[in-house]
């Protein structure tokens, strides 16, 4: 008998022990309801004190402030209770016009509802030379998928990762070769930028441990600076699977892969690292602390995702279904948000990193996730506010922010909303008012500022561009010596995430141009109809 079941047996003993001498004794037969009240608010009493030891006294998804200890870790990160492993009311095998989702109770009714658009095509490539990802070590415990198996997949609920097509999607399209320098010319990057991409890439190679991951401790991560007045305990010490895949993807977004690129090696061998890693439950998160957990999986799903959609390597595709799952069932299932824990209400932050490993699952060929897409664009509704519901809080409730607005802004642009809406350009404006500059170096915010920028095109991409050159390539470590190619630790989140957090940000910021392709010119957009009204 566990815990529980012993303190609710020593409960349910004592009060009936009491129960039989007060009746013996009379002592109910006068002032019965008055007693018979005093007795109710005592067991209620003794009933919230034992639960209260048994789970913990204040768990650390409750409040608004993350202060004290994370005893509650465990009894959250497995089985979810709140949310279903898989949305099983999703559809997996049927064709894109099968996307009439429905919408999240939380959207907020006073936002303008944003119109979307169908998925995108994809571009065929040319096969490259194989260097072997995974070893049969790896593969005994990971059944590729078949396209025989592909067919029977989805009926009982699960996500099923579709059968390959080795072909590049569209938006990956201009990483590689000349088509990346021609890109970064005809979209605002140059020679400068360029050489810190590399520059930044040769640091991350070097700072790569034999084992194939980063280690966030090692390079800065972990240093508790109480951002926004919050206390995390030293988060991101222990985020190695987070920084190895934020590494991971600095190196995908300039061309390189397991298969292919100057950097194979690299990317090999920080893949592995992940994918042999991987939890039963799916999770990429490693050993990371309470607060940079879901953080951690996300950034490592996205890596194995873009590697998956770049390659077509079904060794890739399980590891990757079983991620994504876990993504969904860490989702709430009413306000469509994800936070630290499953049940958790959700914060836009957290919502950025997993609505890009569903559009990146995507991207990789995967499907059966529409209701959950739909979940995320309610709770992106009930965080918003503004004239033309532009502007986005870190949680309902809060005050817009210019990173959560750029955040935000990008996640929707993802989820098919047009980038001429009035939202877009509210959101915009926004970020315009709060320019890049040496001075305000703040890596993660200007990664999703950048995004939304380049995503919504137009002239304030232009000057947003500028800007950013300006305050972005002159932070760069540029002297002889172990630190070059990379940059320091922002004073912001770079506590958190170390060195390496902040160079694969910033080199990944810098890769913009070529990443991918700008939403505002694709015909059509990934993601499903709008909505329909709670």
């Amino acid at each position: 008998m566990g815990t529980t079941g012993i303190a609710w047996s020593i409960l349910a003993a004592v009060t009936a022990t009491c129960l039989v001498v007060l009746v013996r004794t009379r002592w109910l037969q006068s002032r019965t309801l008055a007693k018979c009240v005093a007795l109710s608010v005592l067991l209620h009493g003794a009933l919230a004190v034992v639960c209260a030891f048994v789970g913990g006294w204040a768990p650390a998804s409750w409040g608004r402030n993350e202060e004290g200890r994370m005893s509650i870790v465990v009894a959250v990160a497995e089985e979810p209770l709140d949310a279903p492993a898989v949305d099983s009311s999703s559809p997996h095998v049927e064709p894109a016009a099968d996307q009439h989702a429905s919408a999240a109770s939380a959207a907020v009714p006073d936002v303008p509802a944003i119109p979307l658009l169908p998925a995108q095509g994809e571009a065929a490539v040319a096969p490259v030379d194989h260097v072997p990802l995974l070893d049969v070590a790896v593969e005994s415990q990971i059944a590729p998928s078949s396209p025989a198996a592909s067919a029977e997949d989805g009926a009982d609920g699960e996500v099923r990762p579709d059968a390959p097509t080795h072909r590049v999607p569209d938006t990956y399209a201009d990483r590689v070769g000349a088509r990346r320098a021609t890109a970064a010319a005809a979209r605002g990057g140059s020679e400068a930028t360029e050489r810190a991409v590399q520059s930044a890439l040769a640091w991350l190679a070097a700072a790569q441990a034999a084992d194939g991951r980063w280690n966030a401790a090692e390079h800065g991560a972990g240093v508790e600076r109480a951002v926004q007045g919050n206390h995390r305990h030293g988060a991101g010490a222990r985020s190695d699977h987070g920084v190895t895949g934020l590494a991971l993807l600095a190196f995908l977004g300039a061309g390189n892969t397991h298969r292919d690129g100057p950097h194979a090696a690299v990317v090999e061998r920080g893949m592995r690292f992940l994918v042999e890693r991987q939890r039963a439950d799916g999770s990429l998160a490693g050993d990371a602390e309470f607060f940079a957990a879901l953080y951690c999986h996300g950034m490592a799903t996205i890596a194995v995702a873009e590697c998956l959609a770049l390659t077509g390597d079904d060794a890739l595709r399980q590891p990757l279904a079983r991620a994504v799952a876990r993504t969904l069932a860490m989702q709430h299932p009413h306000t469509g948000g994800w936070r630290y824990a499953a049940g958790d209400r959700g914060d836009t932050s957290q919502c950025g990193w997993q609505v890009m490993v569903l559009a990146s699952a995507r991207n990789a060929g995967m499907t059966g996730f529409d209701v959950a897409e739909s979940r995320a664009r309610g709770f992106l509704q009930s965080v918003s506010s503004g004239a033309a519901g532009g502007l986005a809080a870190y949680r309902r409730g809060e005050r817009p922010t210019m990173a959560m607005t750029a955040e935000a802004l990008y996640c929707r642009l993802l989820l098919g909303m047009p980038a001429g809406m009035p939202a877009a350009t509210e959101a915009l404006g926004m970020i315009a008012a709060s320019p890049p500059a040496a001075t305000n170096y703040n890596a993660y915010t200007w990664y999703y500022a950048t995004l939304a920028s380049f995503h919504a095109g137009g002239p304030h991409w232009e000057q947003w561009n500028r800007q950013l050159q300006s305050a972005l390539l002159p932070l760069q470590r540029r002297e002889r010596g172990p630190l070059e190619g990379s940059w320091d630790p922002d004073p912001v989140w770079g506590g958190h995430g170390g060195r390496v957090y902040s160079t694969a940000l910033s080199a990944m910021t810098l890769e913009v141009y070529y990443r991918h392709l700008p939403m505002h010119q694709r015909e059509q957009r990934m993601a499903a109809v709008p909505p329909s009204s709670p």
